[in-house]
């Protein structure tokens, strides 16, 4: 393997040639009294040995002393250090690497991992940001918007077309809306459920707590399309089971899904939306980000292997690379514009005048008061309504930016809006009429009115 490309991101970092599924090493490590595991070495044992294993080294790369240093670990950087090494003896001990490296990255940080690859068995010989590499391998017509989920965080990163260049503009980084933070609130639920339909106890021990944390994401990806889960834990010689349904599992995710949604609708801004395949342990995420393209695993890794030539530098000091060739298929393909929000299929894109922002829905002989924030639109058991919680039957998401309401439509959910489709967010105006033609029911958009002192 002479050219390989490493994808930092702590879920797991990849590394791969473009030839066959790139290797993969969770951003795990397991302090031993003379080793560092780790991987899906150090992921198995995190359960079990809690105070050893730390899952935080690259989200604070750095050379602060870690709380129980060894000779052999001293701070972030060696844990770090060591999982490099692992991974590229893994992988069949690549020459030369690519380091593809997440906007959240701060200066420091890149000098860091800079330093840490001058001691690895590779050599380093390019340095691009991941989002970019991946979003590169889209079609982008004016401006995209790249969601990747690490382990604590989620990170946003906006990129606008410059002629043929796709550029990174900005980073907003997500704290503690990371895949672990998901999986605490899951593993919660899943523990209730154990104990009122078993009484069994997962948390207990550290072996079931291991196992529950290694059946987790089957049990999430099941409900990605499904009801419900049938969940199973053994103890020794005894099964246990429980069972899982969709709502209460979006109820459980709502906190963390909140955040992820409310990032995403205030830096899209019109552009198109692109997914990192991270975020498929995420059950219905993507219903409530519609207009989604999702890039494939390696896609960070195909870029920068086309790009080789564009971000390989013969210096020891590499450039961080923050502009790549947009993908065109074609003469003029992807060339034209994403529209910026509008109202409606047709209408103009001024927006619309204060007195024209809504504050309410009526949905037959009730109001539904439009507060500021996120409020899902679904039907309940008087009718349409709106919650500030996430339900499994969810028709829209309604959102504040601070001086208009946006409608976004879920995905599979035909609304309309005064009779044409809504397939982006779209602007509400007072007075229009939002049709759910699958339940044959309309909800008017209205502003409310003060009644002037006067009387008039």
């Amino acid at each position: 393997m002479a050219l390989a490309v490493l994808e930092l991101n702590d879920i797991a970092l990849l590394l791969g040639d473009g030839t066959g599924t790139p290797s993969r090493s969770p951003g795990f490590a397991t302090l031993t009294r003379d080793a560092v595991v780790t991987g899906a070495a150090a992921l198995a044992q995190a359960r079990l040995n809690p105070r050893q294993t730390i899952s935080q080294f690259w989200l604070r790369l750095g050379t602060e002393p870690l709380h129980n240093a060894r000779s052999h670990a001293r701070h972030h950087a060696d844990l770090a250090w060591a999982q490099l090494q692992q991974l590229a003896a893994a992988a069949g001990s690549p020459e030369q690497v690519i380091l593809a490296v997440p906007g959240s990255f701060t200066r420091e940080q890149l000098a860091v991992l800079l330093g840490i690859a001058q001691r690895a068995s590779f050599r380093a010989v390019g340095l691009v940001d991941a989002a970019l590499a991946a979003a590169s391998t889209a079609q982008v017509a004016r401006s995209a918007l790249h969601l990747d989920l690490q382990l604590h965080q989620c990170v946003l990163t906006r990129l606008v077309r410059d002629g043929d260049m796709l550029v990174r503009e900005r980073v907003h980084t997500v704290p503690g809306a990371g895949l672990l933070q998901l999986q605490e609130r899951l593993a919660q639920l899943v523990t209730a459920r154990f104990i009122q339909h078993s009484r069994f106890d997962p948390m207990h021990a550290a072996a079931t707590e291991q196992q529950l944390y290694d059946r987790l994401p089957a049990w999430m990806a099941a409900l990605e399309d499904g009801e419900d889960v049938h969940a199973e834990l053994r103890n020794g010689t005894a099964s246990y089971h429980a069972k899982l349904g969709i709502g209460e599992v979006l109820e459980a995710a709502q906190p963390v899904y909140a955040q992820i949604v409310d990032a995403v609708q205030r830096e899209r801004q019109g552009a198109a939306l692109l997914c990192s395949a991270r975020l498929a342990p995420l059950p219905r995420l993507g219903r409530l980000l519609p207009e989604t393209t999702r890039l494939p695993e390696d896609a960070a890794i195909r870029a920068c292997l086309r790009h080789a030539a564009l971000i390989r530098s013969e210096d020891a000091a590499l450039r961080f690379v923050t502009r790549l060739p947009a993908l065109v298929d074609a003469p003029g393909a992807g060339l034209a514009p994403v529209p910026a929000p509008v109202a409606s299929a047709g209408s103009g894109p001024a927006p619309a005048p204060a007195t024209d922002t809504p504050s309410h829905l009526v949905a037959g002989a009730r109001a539904l008061r439009l507060s500021p924030g996120s409020l899902y639109l679904h039907e309940g058991a008087h009718g349409w309504t709106l919650t500030r919680r996430l339900p499994p039957d969810l028709a829209g998401t309604l959102s504040w930016d601070g001086a208009r309401w946006w409608l976004m439509p879920a995905a599979g959910h035909a609304l309309a809006l005064d009779g044409e489709p809504v397939r982006s967010a779209t602007l509400l105006r007072a007075g229009q009429r939002l049709a759910l033609p699958a339940r044959r029911t309309e909800l008017w958009v209205v502003a409310e009115t003060p009644v002037p002192d006067d009387g008039a």
